[in-house]
């Protein structure tokens, strides 16, 4: 999405698939930059992935991409311009107070999406993963950021990877689909990895 911007690849992709392509094309972004994307003619073969989390994770984790509020903004546009639309909530970061954090997403999420977004369409929950590799790229770009890795929290999942434990993840998923059942229960949940 950001590339879009100086090189209209996306465009250009979206423009041909929609005249050849078979199938369904998707692409998930945490930008917002939309505009060169809504009046093209997508032949409903594009599907629009918005990723999501909480303000707080945007700001102090996310740096550098998209409000939460102009996240929300692009949903629907894309939404009213036809294309098919997927909300992603991701990734799932599990820090001290997630689930006030979470909950205060999927609120705000169920009072500012459209009607055609919660109507039409679906949700995919995927919970952080991470690695040697993750922690020393965001140490050296960003020293004063939050530290993600909790090894009370996560568990080994082949060399140098973590994710989180069973007790964790299952905590977590029954929460996410309770809170998602509550506010936006008229969308499909496809699947929590």
């Amino acid at each position: 999405m950001l590339e879009n911007v100086i090189t209209g690849n996306l465009t250009w992709t979206i423009e041909q698939f929609a005249a050849k392509g078979r199938g369904f094309l998707t692409f998930p972004t945490k930008f917002d930059m939309i505009r060169p994307l809504l009046d093209l003619d997508h032949r409903g073969k594009i599907i629009f992935r918005m990723s999501v989390n909480p303000s707080e994770i945007i700001r102090r984790i996310e740096i550098g991409t998209s409000p939460l509020d102009t996240r929300i903004r692009a949903l629907n546009e894309m939404a009213d311009a036809g294309y098919r639309i997927g909300l992603l909530i991701a990734p799932v970061i599990l820090l001290p107070d997630w689930k006030r954090m979470y909950r205060e997403l999927i609120e705000r999420l169920s009072d500012e999406l459209s009607d055609k977004v919660r109507q039409t369409g679906f949700i995919e929950i995927i919970l952080m993963t991470y690695s040697y590799v993750h922690n020393a790229i965001n140490t050296e770009a960003f020293p004063g950021a939050v530290q993600i890795y909790d090894r009370k929290l996560m568990t080994g999942r082949g060399r140098g990877k973590y994710s989180y434990r069973t007790e964790a993840r299952e905590e977590a998923e029954a929460f996410l689909r309770s809170e998602l059942e509550r506010c936006l229960g008229s969308m499909r949940i496809i699947y929590i990895s």
